[in-house]
């Protein structure tokens, strides 16, 4: 969960959220992570671009998944 704190500081509790109720979201994330953790130091080095555009790619799907199923505010 660290490493979508990093990307997500201000949806954290809706991906706590999310994760626990939702299994498509949950694998979503966990892929996320994991290929997060294969990124070395240097995210520069032009060998990293296709792990590079997949990350991108999941942190859009989980920028559309938070979206549509944020939590109302509280109020």
């Amino acid at each position: 969960m660290a490493c979508l704190s990093i990307h997500f500081p201000d949806q954290a509790n809706d991906i706590r959220r999310l994760r626990s109720s939702d299994t498509v979201f949950a694998q979503i994330c966990a892929d996320f992570e994991s290929l997060a953790a294969l990124l070395p130091c240097d995210a520069s080095d032009p060998r990293n671009s296709d792990l590079i555009d997949s990350l991108r790619g999941l942190e859009d799907e989980i920028k559309t998944y938070l979206s549509s199923h944020s939590a109302p505010p509280e109020g």
